[in-house]
């Protein structure tokens, strides 16, 4: 996350607060309601309200702690290093009060660690842990050595861990859930942003910056994925390649922005011609690709055609109010007589289709010389 480390270290001050108020308030309402003293001490929970209600306060003085030294001092990564090993050691009070190896207490070790990682500052994190998991396996053999209570906050421990009590079950899920609720949510999030930032990574790896279609490099991966289609299974393909009219007069006269926006307005119209599954690409300065899957020559030039009139019909306006009218010569080749044609052979005959179309006076679609002109 690009948090800053104060505002990490207050989140997981709130965090740590909301859990011991969680404690505190359903330990009131255990003492309230009396309940049934076979499982658990009332007597003991009732002497750690006063625990449970200090780790919600001490939170709240490491978050406001924290948010007047960013105004003193500015942001410091040893706030990470204070709410880690806050959260961590604090937590160790509470997994001796209800047991080391109980439910709560196994989902925090696995899950908290993991989060940590992704959230807070690394080093921050293995020295909570480390710590915290000495002062685990110190609370856990001193009980199994019985020179101090497991689990105290429990009558009869023995029974209560070993028999499917419901009241017991029950607790042990009831204190497990804040815990996973936050585990998961904060999983859920990063996970979430993760996709997102690698979903635009991609999508810029494959786009052109200016126009929104796919740049050179992926184009020409579509068109190496269908010329293979059309050679293993049958279907004709046709490659578009158009090249916009008098560009260098329009970036000399107009200037460069004059240029973009030109640009982008092709595309723009390009792409309103064509069909779901055909793909345009920006090949190279003012040049597109358009690639059409399974159209043999005669549908191509009718979508040719339909590019042409709509470049045709596109008007530029610029700030100053002028206008710039676009057209495009436009270069076809079909391989529905030869499906084996290389995509290399592809480009070039389209290439030289687009050059006579340009030297024929633009603003035209001239179809490779194999097919004859249009």
């Amino acid at each position: 996350m690009e948090w800053e480390s104060s505002s990490k270290a207050m989140l997981l001050g709130a965090v740590t607060c909301g859990l011991y108020l969680h404690y505190a308030l359903w330990g009131e309402l255990l003492l309230i309601q009396d309940a049934d003293n076979h499982w658990i001490d009332q007597a003991h929970l009732a002497s750690q309200l006063r625990w449970f209600y200090g780790f919600s306060f001490t939170s709240l003085l490491l978050i406001v702690g924290t948010y007047l030294v960013r105004q003193l001092k500015g942001d410091l990564v040893l706030f990470e290093y204070i709410a880690s090993l806050y959260f961590g050691l604090s937590l160790c009070y509470f997994s001796y009060q209800v047991g080391t190896l109980s439910l709560p207490v196994g989902a925090v070790m696995v899950g908290a660690p993991v989060v940590g990682f992704i959230f807070f500052n690394r080093a921050a994190v293995m020295l909570a842990l480390f710590l915290s998991m000495l002062v685990q396996l110190a609370l856990s053999f001193g009980a199994a050595w019985q020179w101090w209570p497991y689990a105290p906050m429990f009558h009869n421990t023995q029974g209560a861990m070993s028999s499917a009590s419901p009241f017991v079950v029950f607790h042990m899920y009831f204190y497990t859930l804040p815990h996973m609720v936050f585990l998961i949510t904060a999983s859920y999030l990063v996970l979430r942003r993760w996709r997102d930032r690698e979903e635009k990574v991609r999508l810029l790896s494959i786009t052109d910056p200016l126009t929104g279609l796919f740049n050179r490099r992926s184009i020409l991966v579509h068109l190496d994925q269908e010329q293979e289609r059309s050679r293993k299974k049958g279907p004709a393909l046709s490659l578009l390649m158009v090249d916009l009219d008098n560009f260098k007069s329009i970036n000399d006269d107009r200037g460069h922005e004059a240029g973009d926006f030109a640009l982008i307005a092709a595309a723009d119209a390009l792409q309103k011609s064509l069909r779901q599954n055909d793909r345009v690409g920006r090949y190279g300065g003012e040049e597109f690709l358009i690639i059409l899957p399974g159209t043999d020559l005669e549908g191509a030039q009718t979508i040719a055609e339909r590019c042409r009139q709509q470049l045709e019909s596109t008007d530029v306006i610029l700030a100053k109010g002028d206008r710039i009218k676009l057209t495009g010569s436009f270069g076809l080749v079909c391989n529905e007589g030869d499906v084996r044609m290389g995509v290399d052979e592809m480009l070039r005959r389209a290439d030289r289709a687009m050059y006579r179309a340009k030297d024929g006076g633009r603003n035209q679609v001239v179809v490779d010389h194999m097919h004859g002109a249009a």
